[in-house]
């Protein structure tokens, strides 16, 4: 069995649970998705050691319903994570000109740790669930470390990038996901 790492770039996956969920008659509630459990059932038959996940910090900007709302469930989202015993990294969160927000630093930090940890030998196998192909540098890395990457994506917005250059490809189907979502009843 292989000692197991997981990474999960929080903005980008949360992004594609999204999409893989809004094609069904069911409501979620994506803030509840159970990061730990789905971490386990993805590294099987490997021994999952650590779980990080990456996010960009969303300042509280008083007297903007907007900005107290999101900050509010970021704080939701970074409790549960601490429920699970799963370690966060915060970026910053920006906000352009035209008024759209963007993570600096977020795919920094994911690309240092997972080249850490693996000089440090603390895992055998990386498990990356991003679409980011800005992180190929830092899994050419990795595998020069002797380290297994498995690339977690979907086929919607597949990083052939990452594809490329990891051991292993798993593409979420939306039945993958839905048994980490508890379901909003009506």
């Amino acid at each position: 069995m292989d000692r197991a790492f997981v990474f999960i770039d929080g903005s980008n996956f949360y992004h594609k649970i999204k999409e893989l969920t809004s094609h069904t008659n069911i409501k979620y509630r994506l803030l509840d998705f159970n990061y730990y459990e789905f971490s386990k059932w993805l590294v099987k038959p490997n021994d999952l050691i650590e779980v990080r996940y990456y996010i960009g910090a969303i300042k509280r900007r008083h007297n903007n319903d907007k900005s107290e709302q999101l900050y509010a469930d970021q704080q939701r989202l970074l409790a549960k994570l601490k429920q699970q015993n799963i370690s966060f990294v915060l970026g910053q969160l920006i906000q352009h000109p035209d008024k759209t927000f963007h993570e600096k630093g977020v795919d920094v930090r994911l690309s240092v740790e997972m080249i850490r940890f693996a000089r440090q030998n603390k895992y055998d196998s990386a498990y990356l669930i991003s679409s980011d192909t800005d992180l190929v540098a830092a899994v050419e890395e990795v595998k020069s470390f002797n380290k297994k990457v498995n690339y977690i994506g979907t086929a919607k917005g597949q990083s052939f990038g990452l594809s490329k250059i990891s051991d292993n490809i798993i593409l979420l189907r939306t039945d993958d996901i839905e048994q980490f979502l508890p379901k909003v009843l009506v």
